[in-house]
């Protein structure tokens, strides 16, 4: 068994060996013949025609090859070259075209910027002298330094100044504007609901449709006992009218009350207290909560009245004040 393997692998090997002679003197009879072809040389003759003389040279096949092979390297290099210059300058155009756009988009957002700029210019006055009424002061303050205000957004624009564009800037301080704005306006809010707080809470409102017939302060007596001072406004109206609360609070007295005849008496906050006198009858009792715009009773002339009409009255701390600026809006 061994014998015939290795009887087989002799022969394998001899024919592998073999061949790869073969091959090779075949290669090398390729070879030869290529040298051979290559180094056969042509002879070239140049026969001018006012001349005798005749011009001749040999060349052989390899020089021949040789520039025959530069020459279509160097047309093909050439048609590459034009081609990819023709791609470049249709780059250049799509770029120059877009440059374009890109430069009218600018110029068009500088002038929204500019805009943009002037409006915030001219509500500046007005947000501060919201703001300083808000506070309550007439000094002037600053409440455009929004302190550390995208800092290190700010301190990267810094450093890249010569390249970057000038609007940025701007925006950027349009937004640190817009920033204070809101903040002011919040504070301004605030103010602005609690004293809506607070007038809702103070008698502002008129007590009942009609016309005023006798105003706050000195006057002629209507009952002709010379001059009087009057605590409080008469509103004329027909007998019936309803009269109503100015300001939320408590019904500290209703009924009869001597001069004010029938009248009802209520308690505000702050300190306010309003009465409403010469009544037709009274609509509420004594301890009775009440909101502003309630129905309180209705106009008459009881007690010391010349006609139909509520005697309006406001104190502050028992002191009787004049309505009329309670009620300035609503005439």
């Amino acid at each position: 068994m061994r014998f015939k393997i290795r009887n087989y692998h002799s022969k394998v090997s001899k024919k592998y060996y073999e061949n790869y002679f073969l091959l090779k003197e075949k290669k090398n009879k390729i070879w030869k013949n290529i040298l051979e072809k290559g180094h056969e040389k042509m002879t070239v003759m140049l026969i001018p025609h006012d001349e005798k003389k005749i011009f001749n040279f040999q060349i052989s096949n390899f020089i021949i090859l040789f520039f025959i092979s530069l020459f279509v390297v160097v047309l093909v290099t050439s048609s590459y070259a034009v081609i990819k210059n023709r791609q470049i300058k249709n780059e250049e155009k799509r770029l120059l075209m877009s440059y374009n756009d890109i430069r009218a988009d600018l110029v068009r957002y500088e002038k929204l910027t500019d805009e943009i700029i002037d409006i915030m210019d001219d509500l500046k006055p007005e947000i501060e002298e919201l703001y300083q009424l808000a506070v309550g002061t007439d000094e002037k303050v600053d409440i455009w330094s929004y302190r550390d205000y995208d800092k290190e957004t700010m301190d990267e624009l810094l450093k890249n100044k010569r390249i970057v564009p000038s609007e940025i800037f701007a925006m950027k301080e349009i937004q640190k504007d817009i920033l204070s704005s809101t903040s002011t306006i919040k504070t301004i809010k605030n103010f602005v609901d609690v004293r809506s707080k607070v007038i809702n809470d103070m008698p502002s409102i008129i007590p009942n449709p009609g016309h005023i017939s006798s105003l706050f302060g000195w006057r002629r007596s209507p009952f002709g006992h010379g001059r009087d001072f009057h605590t409080g406004i008469d509103i004329a109206a027909a007998a019936g009218t309803p009269i109503r609360a100015t300001a939320p609070g408590v019904v500290v007295s209703a009924g009869f009350s001597g001069g004010y005849g029938i009248a009802v008496r209520i308690q505000h906050k702050f300190g306010y207290e309003t009465i409403y006198g010469h009544m037709r009858a009274v609509a509420v009792g004594k301890g009775t909560k009440v909101n502003k715009g309630d129905r309180i009773g209705y106009v008459g002339m009881t007690g010391n009245a010349t006609g139909n009409h509520c005697h309006y009255e406001i104190r502050l701390g028992d002191i009787p004040i004049n309505p009329y600026p309670y009620m300035s809006r609503m005439w």
